[in-house]
């Protein structure tokens, strides 16, 4: 065997496990815990969407009754 086919020859992986280990069930679906997420991310954004709105409001109200007198 050349040292171009020993490079190029892959080595063997070891095993990820004991043959006599029996077999593991797959892991379990993320879908609550992304449904989760993506309900605090929209309540989040809902609550900040309100902050700005009320913040404008008052906003709105202070410079009006400045200008009212």
């Amino acid at each position: 065997m050349t040292i171009a086919q020993q490079i190029a020859t892959p080595t063997p992986s070891a095993r990820s496990r004991r043959p006599g280990a029996p077999l593991q069930t797959a892991p379990r679906s993320r879908r609550r815990s992304a449904l989760v997420r993506v309900v605090v991310l929209m309540a989040a954004t809902a609550l900040g969407t309100a902050l700005m709105a009320g913040a404008a409001a008052l906003a709105i109200m202070m410079a009006a009754s400045s200008l009212g007198g």
